[in-house]
């Protein structure tokens, strides 16, 4: 047999050859010789490998009935607790050989027969005791597969890699478990929306797929929805691209607590467009695409082979969360719905964390432009910069659009370049559309300056009434941002430019 010949025979090594010498030292191999002797004795073998031995059959050549026999009392009597046997990548095409050779393998539970080539099933054939069987790379069509794993009553694992499917159209066996199609060509979940109907089915991988959707294009006659018991899916190397996907999946798997979709399409992209995130859109970091994934599926409790702790969870939720809120504040009260329906759990979300803070596009004070709270014009306030001469009484205006993070040492240096003065010889004073109440002695005797170009509301409220003036805030010298002194909404500044006495 292929087997003791390849194990048996020279397992003892050869008597006559000489000990190796290193520097006048004999090498010893400890250990070596209680292996080999493991290995001849071919009885307690539990793991045959024979792939890729050009094994044609029970026999290499044709024999009568009785040689037939002959030969398949040694296999059981050679190898009787054989648990997994390789076949793969051989010359076997006939099902009978293999049933003949597994027939006499009471103890056999696990059958690779990866890269052969094989004839038409034979019908009433039986593989019993068999639990794993791996078929890839055979070409066998999904038909031809399903036939064959009903011969095999016990089979719970079944693997039908590189077989170019592209649908599943017959049911299987309802005994298995664990089903991989990796390396096919399906494109949507709803091509293999046969396995639906196996209730026992625990775990389904569809790995290097082309799969990029839910459903195909036309309607569907009722919701994909598979069998309570799977929970594992491994959808990696896809070419999964929109988050409309991963918010399907929660239906169509809703008890899945496993995944795997790393490398597809999907994560190449941005988290979101630069005027909802205020940043430059980048493809999104690891933790990102971790994050944003697990918050969409409430089961989930493993994601690419990581545990999803409590801390992930609320983490991934509130980043969830806040992207939502910013998109809504990036967008007007009317596309509210629009934006929602594509987050489903949103008000999941809400009822666990709060709703997140939403501050829409506001129209500016005086100016009557709506400004994007999450626009770079967001972060940049105009400031009206006068300054009156002290010769002719003349008034310099100039304006300037100064980003709110600079500070009142940074803004002071602006104003000393564009009026040419020397820096710190000179405040800045704010004059605001608010109104204070003064009594009518500090009126009589108040004699500050004032623009005639100044006119608008707010002046002609204090013409109307005597018993108030404009509130002035000085600008004092501090590194603080200019935005911790304007409102969120202002996006214009009267400044009043006035030197120091020398």
């Amino acid at each position: 047999m292929l087997a003791r010949q390849r194990l048996g025979d020279g397992a003892l090594g050869d008597p006559q050859e000489k000990p190796i010498q290193i520097s006048g030292k004999v090498v010893e191999e400890v250990g070596f010789d209680k292996i080999r002797k493991q290995l001849a004795e071919l009885q307690e073998l539990k793991i045959v490998l024979l792939d890729g031995l050009r094994v044609a059959g029970v026999l290499a050549q044709e024999a009568s009935l009785e040689q037939y026999d002959a030969a398949l009392q040694e296999i059981q009597q050679t190898c009787p607790k054989i648990m997994e046997l390789d076949l793969s990548r051989n010359l076997i095409n006939r099902w009978k050989e293999v049933s003949c050779i597994c027939s006499r393998l009471k103890r056999l539970r696990k059958l690779k027969l990866n890269g052969n080539r094989f004839c038409s099933v034979e019908e009433s054939l039986k593989f019993e005791g068999i639990t794993e069987l791996h078929l890839d790379d055979t070409l066998l069509s999904w038909d031809e597969i399903s036939s064959v794993a009903g011969q095999f009553p016990s089979l719970t694992t079944l693997s039908a890699s590189a077989n170019q499917l592209s649908a599943l159209t017959t049911p299987i066996a309802n005994t298995i478990t664990t089903l991989s199609l990796e390396h096919n060509t399906i494109c949507s979940l709803s091509s293999v929306e046969i396995l639906t109907s196996l209730t026992n089915l625990k775990h389904l991988s569809l790995r290097g797929n082309i799969i990029d959707k839910v459903y195909e294009p036309e309607p569907a006659e009722k919701p994909l929805r598979f069998s309570p018991s799977l929970k594992s899916i491994d959808l990696s190397r896809n070419n999964i691209h929109s988050w409309v996907f991963v918010n399907e999946l929660s239906d169509a798997i809703p008890n899945l607590e496993t995944l795997r979709i790393s490398g597809n399409p999907l994560f190449n992209q941005p988290v979101g467009p630069s005027v909802v995130t205020g940043m430059p859109e980048k493809p999104m970091t690891v933790d990102e695409a971790y994050m944003l994934t697990l918050a969409r599926l409430a089961s989930l409790q493993v994601l690419n082979y990581g545990k999803i702790t409590p801390k992930d969870r609320t983490n991934g939720e509130l980043y969830y969360l806040s992207l939502i809120g910013k998109e809504l504040s990036a967008s007007p009260e009317t596309a509210e719905h629009e934006i929602l329906s594509a987050h489903p759990r949103y008000k999941a979300l809400c009822e666990i964390h709060g709703a997140p803070v939403i501050s829409r596009a506001s129209t500016a004070m005086g100016s009557g432009t709506a400004v994007n709270p999450r626009s770079v014009a967001a972060r940049l306030v105009k400031m009206v910069f006068r300054m009156r001469c002290d010769g002719d009484g003349a008034e310099t205006v100039k304006v300037v659009e100064v980003p709110r993070s600079f500070d009142v040492y940074q803004v002071k240096a602006i104003v000393a370049r564009v009026f040419s003065l020397t820096p710190l010889s000179f405040r800045l004073i704010w004059e605001t559309d608010e109104l204070d109440p003064v009594s009518r002695e500090n009126m009589e005797a108040d004699e500050g300056w004032d623009s005639e170009d100044e006119g608008g509301q707010a002046l002609a409220a204090a013409d109307s009434d005597p018993g108030f003036v404009r509130r002035e805030v000085e600008l004092i010298d501090t590194t603080k941002d200019i935005g911790f002194w304007f409102q969120s909404d202002l996006v214009e500044a009267r400044v009043r430019v006035e030197s120091l006495p020398c």
